[in-house]
């Protein structure tokens, strides 16, 4: 008999940002698209930005959009953030890592170990 329903082509992984710290280890996706983060359960208030790298082993870059702007996410307590335009701009990268605050100049270090899932087309 055949399967109905939707089929899914994706695959997860977890980033973990550790206690008294404001950046996760990194994930090798390459360039597979990002089309969800989980927030995690607890969360020190913070937006969320990423750093990337354009090959294994390479070095990681703030992540910065068309406007030269960072690119960064509001970031809440248990809340999925779905795959949007920012989302998109690491499609382009070989891995990412997510940063709790906006950028170098302004991290903010969680009260705890913060774990996130990141869905990406498999």
């Amino acid at each position: 008999m055949a399967k109905s329903g939707l089929v899914r082509n994706w695959d997860s992984a977890s980033l973990v940002i550790p206690n008294a710290s404001s950046l996760s280890g990194s994930l090798v996706h390459a360039g597979r698209p990002i089309v969800g983060i989980l927030m995690p359960e607890a969360w020190t208030a913070a937006s969320i930005s990423f750093d990337v790298a354009a090959c294994a082993g390479g070095t990681l870059y703030p992540l910065y959009g068309d406007d030269l702007t960072q690119v960064a996410i509001k970031g809440s307590a248990c809340v999925a953030i779905a795959n949007n335009t920012k989302l998109e701009k690491l499609s382009s990268w070989w891995a990412f890592r997510i940063r709790s605050g906006c950028g170098v100049a302004s991290p903010v270090d969680q009260g705890a170990a913060r774990t996130f899932a990141v869905f990406f087309q498999g």
